[in-house]
């Protein structure tokens, strides 16, 4: 009796400094949220040629389900008034110390047209990502992890959701996604540790809300052109503007 009430009393000292170590910090409190940091995101020089998708080459279904109209590949979009689509902007350092409320459901990736959706995205560090497919033809979805584990999954037409937890910040580069079916088919994924993050769209701008009074430094990521980062200090109600520029390679 003596030795088993000694293991158990081993266990609990084991297991109370996991539980203590779970948390990212203390809780946060949305009243110190009053600064925010936006901008847009640029682009020097004009919008690179690209050849539309040759589809049918490798799945009939897929050209199809575009009445055989080539896509264009979503690697680079200079938007019309000159900004970049598909940054993903980011607080690299400065919030660190506090635990954000996860968010209630999961990200999602979804396979439309043969093409992902969305093509660039954010989400949090212990989310789950579901992959979703309501095309009539099936891929593969592989997953190439340099933090977080890889996973390489078959995903006929009809089948369920693949759904992949995300343990571990991964964004720097964020994790890339592709079809092992169908080579064009690519997105990326960054997992972060905090709500703090957008994705350039149409207008090439982002939004960085919430924020409480500090100096941020503020990371910019694009699949072709890398990363570039500055960093800004904003008071209590503070509203800072950071625009950043890509140039052509």
């Amino acid at each position: 009796m003596e030795n088993r009430l000694i293991r158990i009393a081993t266990c609990l000292v084991i297991l109370v400094p996991a539980v203590a170590q779970a948390g990212d910090g203390k809780p946060w409190d949305p009243a110190m949220g009053t600064a925010s940091i936006s901008g847009t995101v640029k682009f020097d020089g004009k919008q690179p040629r690209s050849r539309g998708i040759d589809m049918a080459g490798a799945d009939e279904k897929c050209a199809e389900m575009h009445g055989g109209v080539r896509q264009k590949p979503e690697s680079v979009i200079v938007n019309e008034n000159g900004t970049l689509r598909n940054v993903f902007v980011w607080i690299k350092s400065g919030a660190e110390g506090w635990e954000f409320p996860m968010p209630s459901g999961d990200a999602m990736l979804e396979q439309v047209g043969c093409m992902y959706t969305p093509h660039v995205q954010g989400m949090r560090t212990g989310q789950t990502l579901a992959i979703k497919t309501s095309d009539p033809t099936a891929h593969n979805v592989h997953g190439f992890g340099k933090v977080n584990r890889s996973f390489n999954r078959s995903q006929p037409p009809g089948a369920a959701d693949i759904s992949v937890r995300m343990r571990r910040d991964e964004s720097q580069p964020p994790m890339k996604v592709k079809c092992d079916i169908h080579p064009w088919m690519n997105a990326y994924v960054a997992v972060v540790p905090h709500p703090y993050f957008a994705v350039t769209g149409a207008e090439g701008s982002f939004e960085l809300p919430n924020l409480s009074a500090g100096t941020y430094t503020i990371e910019a990521w694009h699949e072709k052109y890398d990363m570039i980062e500055q960093t800004v200090t904003v008071g209590d109600s503070d509203a800072k503007t950071v625009d950043f520029t890509f140039a052509k390679k």
